[in-house]
Formats: C-alpha cells, sequence, structure tokens
C-alpha cells in the first residue's frame, strides 16, 4: 500500500488549498546527538533522547520533580495520582497564528481602504492644492466607513474624530477544520495583506496626527474610472466585504477554481482603486457568498438588497460587454443561480455563457491574436476576431482555460439534470488541454498537462494524450470524468431496438468500453484517491471537499451509465435486467453515503456545492427505481440522503427542492397510497402519453390546441422516476400519434405498463446478458 505521508504534488497543492503546512523544522525539546570529535570525549555522557518530564502535579506546583516510577516522592507522599505526559512540541497552538493574522489583515485591509478613500478625496477635490495639505483639515464627512458615505441626510454612523483611534467591530476568526485548510488557496500561505508600506500614511491619519504628509507617487495613478471599494450603498461594509470574499475561496473557489486567490485579494485590497471590471467581478462574488456569512448586522432586508443589487449590476454589465472579464463574473453569478433552481433563469445564463465561449473562442487553444485600434473596431465586421487580446501573462492564459472547462461542467450538470436535452457546449467544439493543478496555477508556473491529438474520432471529438499528470490537480480530473459522462449521456440519448440482436451487441460493446473508461478514470487518480473513502476513515489529512465532490461526479456517471441496464422501461428476450449493473449502482450509492457521512462527521457539508447535492438526488432516486423493480421496502438510506439533502439546502436551495420531492414520494408509499412500482409503471404510461402529446405538432395554424393540467404527485413521480427511463426505442413517425402508440405494442417488447412486467423479479447473475 503507498505511503499516505507521501502525498503527491497534484494532490497537496491542489485547489484543496490547504493553509496550514505541518513542516517538521524545529526543536521539539529532544536533545540531538552532539558530534563526534576529539573533544566530545571529555564532556559528559549525552541526556537519553526521550527524557521523562516532571509530573502535572509537580507542574502545576512549580516545583522540582523527582520523575520517580511509578509515582514520584511528593506524590506516593500525598496519596495523589501521579500522571506523565509526553513532551510536547514548543510554540503556540496549531491555528493561533492563522487566527492572529487573519485578524490583523482584516484590519490592515480596512486601514489600506481608507487610505484609499483619503487618496481619491485629495486627488478629485484638492488636485489644484498642494499635496502637502494635512489630514486634519479635510471635512470629516467626506469619510466613508464600512462602505457608507457620512451623509447628513443619511443614517448617523461613528465619527473618526482627531485623537480617537479607529472603533471598528472586528468580526472573528475562521478558523478551518484541519482536513480541509484554507479552502479555496490552493496550498499557498496567507497573503492576504496589501503591501505594509502604504499602511503607514493611514495609521498616521487615525491617529489625528497633524505632521503633513505626501501620498506615495504610485497611489496617484489611480486607474481611469476607478472607484472606491465600496462606495453608496451597493456593497456591504468593507469588513463584511473581506469576509465575503474570503468565504467565496473557502466554499466555491474549491469546486469552481477560475480565481487565483494572491491575484485578487491584491486587485480587491491592494493599494489601487477599483475599477468597473474588478467592482462587477466583486458584485458577483457578493452575489453568490451571502448565503454563507452569518453577521448580526446583516439583517435579512439588507441581504435580500446586496443580492438583488450586486446580482442586477452583474447582468447589466455582461449583457453590454462581451469579454473574458465579463465572463468570469457571469460564471460566478451562475453558481448562485444554479445553486437556487436548475429552471429557465440558470438556462438562460447558461445559453450566454456558452455563447460567450463560442464568440471569444475560448473553446480553441489559440496560437495567434488579432489587434486592432480602438478607433477601427467599430467600423469592423470581424469583431468577433479583434474582441480578446493576447494573454498578458501564463495565469491569464490558464484562467481562460479554466473559465472555459467551468462553463463546460456547468453545462454538462445542467443538462443531465434535466434529462432529453442536448448540451449547449458540444464536445466537439472542445478543443482545450487540461487545465493545471492549482497550486501551479497560483504560482504563474507555465507546465504542460497535455497535447491535443490530430486524430478525430467519430463522434467528431478531439481527443489529447496526458504526458505530465503530476501537474493534473483534481479540477482536471473532473474535467476528465465528466467527458466520460458526456459520452455516456449522448449514448443513452441515442434510440435502439432492443429487439434486433445486431443493434443490441453493438450497444453492449459501446456500454463496456464506456465502462472500462471509467473503471480507468478511477485507476488514474493519484495515490489511494481512488479509495477515498476507505482513505478518509485512515487519514483525516486528506479530507478535502474538491476531492469530495469529485467523487461524487464519479457515482453519477456510474449511475448514470449502469442503471439503464439495470433497471431498463424496455424489456425484450435479448435486453433484460443484468445483476452485474444492479450491484454496480447500489456499490456506487454505498461508497457515496460512506463518503457523505464522513463529510458530515467532519463538518465539511457547507464546503460541497450543488453538483455534490445533485449526486445525493441521483443516488436516492436509485434506492426508489430498485425498490420499485424489485418489490420491496425502499432502502433506510433514503432518509440519511433525505437529511444531508435538506441539511445542503441550508445553503443550495436546489438541494431543499430535491429533499422536498423525495420527502413527498416516500410519505406517499409508506402511508399506502401507492407502492414505488406502481408509481414508476404510472409514471412511464403518463410520461410515455405526455411525451406524445407534447411532440406532436399541428399540421396548419387553424388546428385546435389543448392545455392539461398535471397534479403535484404526478410531476413528483415524473422528477423522481423519469431520470430512468431508458433505453429509448426508434420513433416512427413523431408527427403521428398511433404510430407512437403501437411503438409498445411492437412483437417481442415488455414494457413498465405491460401485465408482464411485474415487481420482484430480481436479475439473475447466473444469466448476465453482458456477459461479465
Amino acid at each position: 500500500m503507498t505511503d499516505t505521508n507521501a502525498v503527491p504534488v497534484s494532490t497537496a497543492e491542489d485547489e484543496t488549498n490547504s493553509l496550514l503546512s505541518h513542516e517538521d523544522g524545529g526543536s521539539s525539546g529532544e536533545d540531538t546527538t552532539h558530534q563526534n570529535g576529539p573533544a566530545a570525549s571529555g564532556k559528559k555522557r549525552k541526556r537519553e533522547k526521550f527524557q521523562k518530564t516532571s509530573c502535572e502535579l509537580c507542574k502545576a506546583r512549580k516545583v522540582k520533580c523527582d520523575r520517580a516510577e511509578p509515582a514520584c516522592s511528593w506524590c506516593a507522599r500525598h496519596n495523589r495520582t501521579c500522571v506523565y505526559l509526553e513532551r510536547q512540541k514548543p510554540g503556540s497552538r496549531i491555528g493561533f497564528t492563522l487566527e492572529l493574522e487573519t485578524k490583523v489583515n482584516r484590519v490592515d485591509a480596512l486601514l489600506q481602504t481608507l487610505w484609499r478613500r483619503v487618496e481619491d478625496h485629495i486627488a478629485n477635490d484638492h488636485g489644484s492644492q498642494p499635496q502637502t495639505s494635512s489630514p486634519t483639515r479635510s471635512n470629516p464627512a467626506s469619510v466613508q466607513v464600512d462602505g457608507f458615505t457620512q451623509d447628513p441626510t443619511g443614517p448617523r454612523l461613528p465619527s473618526i474624530s482627531g485623537g480617537t483611534p479607529l472603533q471598528q467591530p472586528r468580526p472573528p476568526a475562521f478558523s478551518s477544520p484541519s482536513w480541509q485548510g484554507q479552502a479555496g488557496d490552493g496550498g499557498e500561505s496567507i497573503q492576504r495583506s496589501a503591501p505594509t508600506a502604504t499602511c503607514a500614511p493611514s495609521r498616521s491619519l487615525l491617529s489625528g496626527s497633524a505632521e503633513p504628509f505626501t501620498p506615495p507617487a504610485q497611489l496617484n495613478n489611480v486607474r481611469p474610472g476607478s472607484t472606491p471599494l465600496s462606495g453608496g450603498t451597493d456593497l456591504p461594509p468593507q469588513d463584511m466585504v473581506y469576509t465575503l470574499v474570503d468565504l467565496y475561496f473557502k466554499h466555491c473557489n474549491t469546486w469552481c477554481p477560475v480565481l487565483d486567490r494572491k491575484t485578487t485579494f491584491g486587485v480587491f485590497f491592494g493599494s489601487t482603486s477599483l475599477n468597473e471590471v474588478d467592482r462587477i467581478l466583486l458584485h458577483a462574488i457578493v452575489a453568490t457568498t451571502l448565503r454563507f456569512l452569518k453577521d448580526a448586522r446583516l439583517s435579512p432586508t439588507l441581504r435580500s438588497h446586496y443580492h438583488a443589487v450586486s446580482k442586477h449590476k452583474v447582468m447589466i454589465y455582461a449583457m453590454e460587454h462581451v469579454s473574458v472579464e465579463a465572463q468570469r463574473a457571469l460564471v460566478i453569478l451562475s453558481l448562485d443561480e444554479l445553486g437556487t433552481s436548475n429552471g429557465p433563469r440558470g438556462w438562460n445564463l447558461l445559453s450566454i455563457l456558452v455563447q460567450n465561449v463560442r464568440q471569444l473562442n475560448l473553446c480553441e487553444e489559440n496560437s495567434m491574436y488579432l489587434s486592432a485600434d480602438e478607433r477601427d473596431i467599430p467600423r469592423t465586421g470581424s469583431v468577433r476576431r479583434v474582441v480578446v487580446p493576447q494573454p498578458d501573462s501564463w495565469i491569464e492564459d490558464e484562467g481562460r482555460r479554466r473559465l472555459c472547462w467551468m462553463v463546460y461542467l456547468l453545462d454538462r450538470y445542467a443538462t443531465i439534470a434535466t434529462t432529453r436535452l442536448d448540451f449547449m457546449l458540444e464536445d466537439a467544439k472542445m478543443r482545450r488541454v487540461l487545465p493545471c493543478s492549482y497550486d501551479l496555477f497560483s504560482k504563474n508556473v507555465p507546465v504542460e498537462t497535455g497535447m491535443l491529438s490530430t486524430d478525430i474520432d467519430q463522434q467528431g471529438w478531439t481527443g489529447y494524450t496526458v504526458n505530465k499528470p503530476e501537474n493534473l490537480g483534481s479540477f482536471a480530473y473532473h474535467c476528465e470524468v465528466l467527458r466520460i459522462l458526456s459520452k455516456v449521456h449522448d449514448f443513452l440519448e441515442r434510440p435502439v431496438d432492443v429487439t434486433s440482436p445486431a443493434d443490441m451487441a453493438a450497444w453492449r460493446n459501446t456500454y463496456r468500453s464506456l465502462d472500462s473508461a471509467l473503471d480507468n478514470w478511477l485507476q488514474s487518480l493519484p495515490s489511494e484517491y481512488s479509495r477515498i473513502s476507505a482513505l478518509c476513515h485512515s487519514d483525516p489529512a486528506s479530507r478535502v471537499a474538491n476531492w469530495f465532490m469529485l467523487h461524487s461526479a464519479y457515482v453519477t456517471a456510474v449511475v448514470r451509465l449502469h442503471s439503464s441496464a439495470a433497471y431498463p422501461t424496455v424489456r425484450s428476450h435479448i435486453f433484460v435486467p443484468s445483476h452485474y449493473a444492479v450491484q454496480r449502482c447500489l456499490s456506487a450509492v454505498q461508497s457515496l453515503r460512506d463518503i457523505t457521512q464522513d463529510v458530515f462527521e467532519a463538518n465539511g457539508l457547507d464546503l460541497v456545492g450543488p453538483p455534490f447535492a445533485f449526486s445525493l438526488w441521483i443516488a436516492a432516486r436509485l434506492l426508489i427505481v430498485h425498490a420499485a423493480m424489485i418489490g420491496c421496502a425502499v432502502d433506510p438510506k433514503i432518509d440519511f440522503f433525505i437529511d444531508i439533502l435538506g441539511y445542503v439546502g441550508q445553503y443550495w436551495e436546489v438541494a431543499n427542492n430535491y429533499a422536498r420531492i423525495l420527502a413527498r414520494v416516500v410519505q406517499r408509499e409508506r402511508q399506502g397510497e401507492a407502492s414505488f412500482g406502481a408509481m414508476r409503471k404510472s409514471v412511464f404510461l403518463r410520461a410515455h402519453d405526455l411525451v406524445i402529446l407534447t411532440s406532436s405538432t399541428r399540421r396548419t395554424g387553424l388546428d385546435e390546441t389543448a392545455s392539461r393540467t398535471v397534479a403535484l404527485n404526478e410531476l413528483d413521480n415524473i422528477d423522481v422516476f423519469d431520470f430512468f427511463n431508458y433505453p429509448i426505442i426508434p420513433s416512427l413517425d413523431s408527427t403521428d400519434r398511433n404510430s407512437q402508440a403501437q411503438i409498445h405494442h411492437l412483437p417481442g417488447l415488455v414494457n413498465m405498463g405491460s401485465d408482464q412486467s411485474r415487481a420482484g423479479a430480481a436479475p439473475d447473475p447466473g444469466s448476465d446478458w453482458l456477459g461479465y
């Protein structure tokens, strides 16, 4: 077994974002071996390496202990229990320095912002006056505190007087569990504070010193269109904004790693003011991470206000600007929308994102960029060829690559969740190599992960060869498994004649190749991460949120593929339920249950995102489908999944919706209203009827239209069972209702609505048609 201490580079630095580095440097209170030499012979014998310490009572009394066994003389004389503990390493407890540094950085960020506002005030209102004017002569009403301008007509805020230090409430430091580290930090040490050289003027300003000062030259070069960080009421107070950005890297950037932490904090809380693009990105982060903020000052009304304002600003900017920066903000905002509901608003956002990827040509590994004079761009018809400039650094180039892959992932999850829809971003258009690990990305180190292949397969996909696996991180493996999931989805959406031996032989070959692809992907994971559930029980340090989500994506792909052979809605003498496929599905659900238990015990459910909730939703529905086929009670694990979905729903509303649907369906079955088998059979017939009705078209504009009301319990049944309505039978004529109705009455077919289809018929392991 591989040594768990030898963590590969790609995992130790990945978007796991571990902040605490457990280095083995420094003294531990144990004496080391003296150097050998002539001088050493005359010295007294060295002490034992593992010298026993004083007992705890002598330590408390601060007296010398004779360290006798089993009890020292004082404890034996006074009949007290003598306890010896191992010598502890010197220094403060783990995490104490982190908490202090976090508090200092928050205060430093506030001082930086106040200094920038004084700088803007001098540059804008006193441009004609000498720059040596004293800060005590400026109007105190122009100073902004906590993001609000001191306005006589507005709410009263504490003013900063000449001799009064700033009384700013200091929020508690966020200490992370040991297994997650500093999420979003990509293995880098904390570097939140801006250059400290600009802090001295701020401190002298707050102390009320009347000594004239000259702003640093580099701070006078304010970017065009730049504004203070929290001007007006469109953004929360400054310290709250800092916390929100920190929460984004803790809760979202682990599995949506499109931003570099160090660069982002440098832009938002550095020595220069924000331009419009930076503020839009900040608004996207605020709108997405307000769900995680717990602050007594943030009332529900204020929370809704900040969310609505930030979301509106990002949407308007993204509609008016087609750029990489606007795309990045829109991707972050889409996490908020898709985490709320998988509905039309989320689809609209995805449509914009996918179209922008095409327009900006982000799905290509470009080698040449065209540029033109800004005055000539409005007069040309080839705007899309010159709208994207050449990346000014490798980290910018890698950032665009990550942006494209993140849109790819969002499109996959949203499409598979709705079923029967096609991907908006085709795999044939994805000609991007895999992203590198987060640590290499944040260090701005150009590395190679793979090479695009010149060969194109039958489906038009461009393959790639991974020749540097040590440079890959969990995000790259996530992209890989979703490419396999895309192939599974396309495979299942192709109609197949289950009564044709030739068609079923081809179907079985494709099924086996996709099954092998998933197994190969699992084996390609570094170290023991292919057995992450067992590893997490033995090695708490490996408990990393994004690796949990990676494994949940694997479970989604396994259930999506094997459920079609395990629980088919249409059967024939050739195509029958497979025992192997059933076992693969149940094993995947059990592994997800174990992993979720690990996350729950580590208090890390707030670190997983909507994709993890979607995997729980799939696993819970499969338990219901399995009970419907076997004709037994549903597995008790269903209650665990419902409870976990409800917990995740505290942060992502879409998980709450999943939990409510499952709870209603399970309750109806347990109350005896209908069995799962009857529900699935009715769903099959109802879904078939609805498909026939909704797919039929009018031949003329004068033909009558009709509407049909569907009850909530029918919609719940469709939500639960429609995901597993496979395989798809070839249609004869989509405009002919009679021909569609005859599909499931063809010779040799047994469907869910047939009398021949009965519950309780478990697959026979001895006659598995898949041949495993």
